[in-house]
Order: structure tokens, then C-alpha cells, then sequence
């Protein structure tokens, strides 16, 4: 078994998967109330800006920053 393989199962073996599975659970339940208040534009928009972040703010422009915090106090009820 190639070395990078064992990193990457060894890794897996870290993830809390019970807190994995209850976010997951939450989300297509009671989650799911609160993103279908976002347009399916919006809802396109926000997980466009997320990948395009790359999980580091850094990666979008202020006006982009911006756009999200606005849609996320949207999906809030702010």
C-alpha cells in the first residue's frame, strides 16, 4: 500500500465521525429550514464564494466578504 494512502487512512481514523454524522443529520433536518431561505441563486452564489475561499477568507475580495456575511445573516433570520 503506497505511504500516502496509509496518511490518508490513518487521518480518517482521527475525524470525530459521531459529530460528522449528528451535523449531517442536523442539517438535512432542521437545517435544511434555514438554508431553503436563500433563493436557489442565492443558495449557488453562497457555496460558489465557499469554494472559491478554500476555507481562508483571504481568498475572496472585500466585496465578495461582504456578499457572504450578508447571505449568512439572511440564512440566520438577522
Amino acid at each position: 500500500m503506497p505511504v500516502w494512502v496509509w496518511g490518508a487512512l490513518k487521518a480518517a481514523r482521527r475525524v470525530p465521525w459521531t459529530k460528522v454524522w449528528a451535523a449531517v443529520l442536523w442539517l438535512s433536518t432542521v437545517g435544511r429550514k434555514y438554508w431553503d431561505r436563500l433563493s436557489s441563486a442565492e443558495r449557488k452564489e453562497v457555496l460558489d464564494l465557499m469554494l472559491k475561499s478554500k476555507g481562508s477568507r483571504s481568498n475572496l475580495t472585500g466585496k465578495e466578504q461582504d456578499r457572504l456575511v450578508r447571505l449568512f445573516n439572511q440564512v440566520r433570520g438577522a
